[in-house]
């Protein structure tokens, strides 16, 4: 969920004055932007309830339960920021178990490269991931480290044994 606050003191909250931050709390990791087109102090809080959801089926409304989440966030660490709600909208990521990015051939099918579950994070690396990309699907490989993110990092996952594997053309 995220929520647009009109700040009490505007000016704290400025482009160039306040920074875009990611904040790991006692209450959890808060994240947010300072006023810049959408009016309003941008907050949001990862994994604000602690649901897991499915897109198809989730409740996309915002409640005044979702907005108490984030109010007390505002209170307690952005007590300038704490002015009217300007507006509030549903956030939906996909997230690996271990919050990192999987970027990786398909083991069962290796002609098929596969970037996911970026973690309300990826947008950040899109440059380096796009090349990270292009490796894999033009050259089956990349000379960039990305052991980190491979599927097989993941050791409940077995491809799977129906599919023979697949040549590359």
């Amino acid at each position: 969920m995220l929520l647009w606050a009109q700040p009490l003191r505007p000016e704290l909250f400025r482009l160039g004055i306040f920074p875009i931050f990611n904040m790991e709390a006692a209450e959890g990791r808060f994240y947010g932007f300072p006023i810049y087109q959408v009016p309003g102090f941008k907050l949001g809080k990862y994994h604000h309830r602690g649901e897991a959801v499915d897109p198809g089926q989730m409740d996309r409304e915002c409640h005044p339960e979702d907005e108490e989440v984030l109010r007390a966030g505002l209170r307690r660490y952005f007590p300038d920021a704490d002015g009217p709600t300007m507006g509030m909208k549903t956030c939906l990521f996909t997230n690996s178990p271990d919050e990192h990015f999987i970027l990786d051939l398909h083991p069962d099918c290796p002609q098929v490269a596969v970037a996911a579950g970026f973690s309300g994070h990826g947008f950040k690396f899109c440059s380096v991931i796009g090349e990270i990309m292009a490796d894999l699907a033009l050259e089956g490989g990349t000379s960039l480290d990305i052991g980190m993110f491979r599927l097989s990092r993941f050791q409940s996952y077995t491809p799977s044994a129906t599919r023979p594997p697949v040549d590359p053309p």
